[in-house]
């Protein structure tokens, strides 16, 4: 009788130990597909939403479940012009409100992208870097674009000639919001749609 006792045992121990590792992924599984930070992109053009609108979410941002956001508009091509070499470019203008990151998934080369509090600084593309500059190593330089002076936060890789810009006010066409979970997160973006 002590005999299988001590082979049961053994076996026991094992199967308890499974069972806690499963449980254990399951719960992992759970809080990563239910319970993780979720960004929900939005096209809202015609919707009326702007700048303002966007600020008044973010004074409700912690209610709602926001962690960061979003709003930009493709602009027209501006001429962009190095303070430092002179050189000048035509480029294609975004302006952003709130995180530039979410507004662009392209990889950043150097720097970093800006916020909404920075309205002196830009994010450049590879390709307009190279032209105005030389080389992409160019966090610190100074451009101006109409009678704005900026400091480049950052370079994208990006060949085309594009230049990203804090929007202070003016409508938004593209949403990008980072909920704090991804439950209910579409539905939290369709109520605060519908509520401008």
């Amino acid at each position: 009788m002590e005999r299988k006792r001590g082979k049961t045992a053994p076996w026991f121990l094992a199967a308890a130990l499974a069972i806690s590792v499963l449980s254990a992924a399951i719960v992992g599984g759970w809080h990563w597909l239910f319970y993780r930070s979720f960004c929900v992109y939005e096209d809202c053009r015609g919707q009326g939403i702007d700048v303002e609108t966007m600020k008044q979410w973010e004074e409700r941002a912690e209610a709602l479940g926001i962690v960061r956001m979003a709003g930009w508009r493709a602009g027209e091509e501006e001429t962009v012009t190095s303070l430092s070499t002179g050189r000048w470019r035509r480029a294609k203008v975004t302006w952003v409100y709130g995180t530039m990151e979410l507004a662009d998934k392209e990889q950043l080369l150097w720097g970093r992208f800006g916020i909404a509090q920075e309205e002196n600084c830009c994010v450049i593309s590879e390709g307009l870097a190279r032209n105005l500059f030389g080389s992409v190593d160019v966090v610190g330089e100074q451009v101006k674009m109409g009678d704005r002076v900026l400091m480049v936060s950052g370079i994208t890789k990006k060949d085309k000639e594009a230049v990203m810009v804090p929007a202070a006010k003016g409508m938004v066409e593209y949403l990008s919001v980072e909920f704090d979970r991804q439950m209910g997160a579409q539905g939290k973006i369709k109520r605060l749609l519908e509520e401008y």
